[in-house]
């Protein structure tokens, strides 16, 4: 039998990942904060680590508070339970320019003095599944969308809240149930050990657009915001498995909130 280990099982990535290793009939032990003490020392062929801090500011704010969530949490992980295969959602904040793709591809030399606190925690994690899990899969994600959204540009115009970026800023997203489809389609088909990949949706799309796509005005305040920009070099990932472009991504999302598949709140 297939058997699935989901450490922040009931999170935003982490729920895709359950209904996905769900339908594809493995057995899911999934863990959260609630049960983790119980499920301690449960073993499965696969684990995912889904169970990373999100929130920059967090690192920031308080980076001992940082470190324990990204960094602590993951040693904790690859200690406390019994796995063959491993793997790690990392972020593409490790590399020195999140903004254009000839400069954040897999062999990208990193400058982990140079990174943002948050960046040098998800490094630091990265290190630890290195050394402890050889057989290894590590995905530097970028922008992410889906079911249970709570932040990002995209839900800040869909819910009314203040904007706080350009509408010219432009950012790449990928929904979390085409995640959780490519990292079981990376895991069936037998990546070699410590294989590493940067996995997002191909292209960006502009604020501007998303507006434009959900029929929703741009307020007058936006104009001073930053414009900023955010996309991964997915080169890599493209040659491995279909990936979907982020207006199509966006449209899928957007379609869904209007349809009531999706509540955001």
């Amino acid at each position: 039998m297939k058997t699935c280990i989901v450490i922040g099982a009931h999170g935003f990535i982490g729920s895709a990942i359950v209904a996905e290793a769900q339908q594809r009939g493995y057995a899911v032990t999934a863990v959260d904060r609630d049960n983790y003490e119980a499920q301690r020392g449960a073993s499965a062929t696969l684990l995912i680590n889904a169970n990373g801090n999100s929130r920059k500011f967090i690192d920031e704010r308080d980076p001992a508070q940082g470190f324990e969530l990204s960094v602590s949490s993951v040693l904790n992980a690859l200690l406390d339970f019994k796995f063959d295969q491993y793997i790690q959602i990392s972020s593409g904040a490790i590399y020195p320019r999140e903004d254009n793709p000839q400069h954040n591809r897999e062999d990208t030399p990193l400058q982990p003095a140079g990174m943002s606190p948050y960046g040098f925690h998800k490094w630091l994690a990265e290190q630890l599944v290195r050394h402890h899990a050889p057989r290894h899969l590590i995905v530097r994600l970028g922008g992410v969308v889906g079911p249970r959204l709570r932040k990002n540009a995209l839900f800040d115009l869909l819910t009314g809240n203040p904007w706080f970026v350009h509408p010219d800023s432009e950012f790449q997203y990928m929904d979390t149930r085409d995640l959780a489809r490519a990292l079981f389609t990376l895991h069936e088909s037998q990546l070699p050990a410590g294989t590493l990949l940067n996995l997002s949706a191909r292209g960006t799309i502009s604020v501007r657009r998303m507006a434009e796509i959900a029929n929703v005005s741009i307020p007058e305040s936006a104009l001073a915001c930053p414009q900023l920009r955010a996309e991964l070099n997915v080169e890599r990932a493209a040659s491995l498995l279909p990936l979907p472009s982020t207006e199509e991504t966006i449209r899928r999302f957007i379609a869904d909130v209007h349809s009531g598949d999706i509540t955001l709140s």
